[in-house]
Formats: C-alpha cells, structure tokens, sequence
C-alpha cells in the first residue's frame, strides 16, 4: 500500500492524470462541471485522483461593491457577490478539486500580494505594463490572450433633465465635464491619458449616482455586463438617470495567477482560463442572483 501510494504521488507530480480540456460545445453544456479524467488512467487512479485538493486562494476588494462583490473588510458573506461566484464557478470546473480561499484585501494590495504569492488569483484589469511575478494567459504567439478574459463595456449614466443628444461622445463630452468613476478601478488611468476629468473619490456605483444626481459629477461610469440588470437599477430613479447609447470604452478582465503558483499548477491554470473563454456569458447569469427589484 505504501508503495502504491508513492507512486500515485509520482504520476500526480509528472501530470499523468490531468484532465483533458474538454471541446467548448461539452464544457457549455455544463459549464461548471470539473474537467475530466484522461480516459486511460486506470478506475483506481482516477478515484484516487478525484479527491486530491489543489488549494487556491482567490484575493479580491474588500469594499461592498454589489451586486459584484458584497460585503465589507475580511468577512465573506454569503452569497459573496456575482464576480465571486464566477471565479468559483471556474475553479470548479478547471479541477482544482476542492473550494478556493476567499482572501479579501484593499485594493491596492491586490497587485502586490498577487506578485508576492500571499494570494494564487486575482482579477486584473488591462493596463499599459504589467508587474513581475504575474501569469496572464498566453496565445500561440505569446501575447496576451484577449479572449481568455473577461469582456466588459462600459457605458456612462446621466442626468435625464440635462438633455443630453442621443449621438453625444461620451469619451468627447467629458473631457470637459467631470466623470465620476468607483474608486480603484483599473480602468481610471486608461481614462485619464484619455483626457477625461475623472472624480474616482466615489466608492460605488450608487454613491456615484446620488453624486450625480447632486450635481457634483456630469456623468457616471457603469458596467453594462448585463443590460437587463443595469436597465433595472435604472428603473428605481424613475427616468431621472438614462444611459448614454454611446458606448464609452470596451475593457478586459483576466484572472491573473500568481507566476510559481502558474508553474506549478498549469494544467489546471490553463483549464479555468479556457473555461472563461467558453463561458463568457456566465457573468450576466449569475448576476440574477442579486437582482433588485425596482
């Protein structure tokens, strides 16, 4: 027995019973099923193998944000927020075999924790260079992987009363106006080089709006990863705030690895980065959950 297990160990070190990605029609028709066992790997393996846990500890903002992320400081509510419930979804399906450690911190010790391997996962938005120490996915090529990540359009919210033409540029117009962007967003220096005048001082999406409708910012960011969704919050102002049409800017999400913990889990690191890519949509379906009602 002893010997047996010695050697289960070996194979698990050389990756001999990793899972095979599955085809992206499979993977849809049950997205957040785990990734299977290579067929050839004997019964005994395989059960053996399906309840290794590969610890991972998923980092992220320790501010209520919802419906995206819920709560606030070290404490994980439950449920903790739709973002949260995607990054577990992909665990899950990527093999991990067991849950992740949900690892609040202030946003601007996301980067560096990552980097130092305090946490293994972290959303990361794009920016211009990225730190040391950090795995994003790879195309053939070696670039960054811009399918392999979350999409998302950001649109601006403004005051019904100011009458603004449906054809007005927000990415024009503002570089007049003020712009009120939550705090910590990655995208808030992509906005800035832009030329627009940014107000980031807000720590939410709804504290932006009372801003708005305050007259202290011209116009709101929002994410619009679900229109429905954002059509809803909308309704609760009664037609006081309406949507830009114009689309703002387009950004990308990854959920960045830390690089030795990428090194030493790849198959699985690979696996939920292709699951993202296949299940791109889930974020709008979780985000049911936390819908509120006008």
């Amino acid at each position: 027995m002893v010997y047996r297990a010695i050697m289960l160990w070996v194979l698990l070190a050389l990756g001999a019973v990793v899972g095979q990605v599955p085809a992206a029609a499979a993977v849809a028709a049950n997205p957040v099923a785990a990734y299977p066992v290579t067929p050839a790997v004997t019964p005994a393996v395989t059960a053996a193998a399906s309840v290794v846990c590969i610890p991972l500890r998923i980092g992220y903002i320790d501010q209520h944000r919802p419906p995206y992320w819920m709560g606030e400081g070290e404490q994980v509510p439950e449920p903790p927020g739709a973002a949260v419930d995607l990054m577990r979804d992909a665990a899950r399906a990527a093999g991990f075999g067991c849950a992740p450690t949900l690892v609040r911190l202030p946003p601007a010790r996301l980067r560096v924790a990552l980097a130092n391997g305090d946490i293994d996962m972290s959303p990361l938005g794009e920016m211009p260079t990225y730190p040391a120490g950090i795995a994003l996915p790879r195309d053939k090529q070696g670039n960054i992987d811009l399918d392999r990540a979350m999409h998302n359009t950001l649109v601006v919210l403004v005051r019904a009363k100011d009458k603004l033409s449906a054809n007005t540029d927000p990415m024009q117009f503002f570089k007049s106006k003020t712009l009120g962007v939550a705090l910590g967003q990655s995208y808030t220096a992509r906005l800035r080089e832009a030329g627009l005048h940014i107000d980031d001082g807000g720590r939410d999406l709804d504290r932006n709006i009372e801003k708005l409708r305050l007259g202290r910012v011209d116009g709101v960011v929002a994410a619009a990863v679900a229109p429905s969704h954002l059509q809803r919050m909308l309704d609760r102002y009664q037609g006081a705030i309406v949507q830009l049409p114009q689309p703002l800017i387009n950004t990308r999400v990854w959920l960045a690895f830390n690089e030795t913990y990428y090194r030493a889990h790849r198959a699985q690191v690979e696996a939920l980065w292709t699951w993202l890519d296949v299940n791109r949509g889930r974020l709008g379906y979780t985000l049911e959950k936390y819908r509120k009602k006008p």
